[in-house]
């Protein structure tokens, strides 16, 4: 995805809008604190961190679209699906 590309939203019907702007690695995070095991029923405290593991989603791209009819929108780039590419 770049500059000027058509996209639309993966999910809905939504109108298709042109990407003006793209920051890149905006949302997210490689790397989180985690509980690995707890016990049912025991309580989990900050403190209680055992081990450093990857995130779900990584780091995102967060993307401005200008949509045909409803104006200019932020989105997170997982969201968006490219419908043509500019040159």
């Amino acid at each position: 995805m770049k500059v000027g590309d058509l996209v639309k939203l993966k999910h809905g019907s939504a109108p298709f809008g042109f990407v003006l702007k793209i920051d890149k690695d905006y949302y997210g995070a490689r790397q989180a604190f985690k509980v690995s095991n707890v016990e049912r029923g025991k309580c989990i405290r900050s403190n209680m961190v055992d081990i450093i593991a990857p995130t779900r989603d990584g780091i995102q791209d967060r993307v401005l679209v200008e949509w045909v009819q409803h104006g200019c929108e932020y989105i997170g780039s997982h969201q968006l699906e490219v419908v043509s590419e500019s040159r």
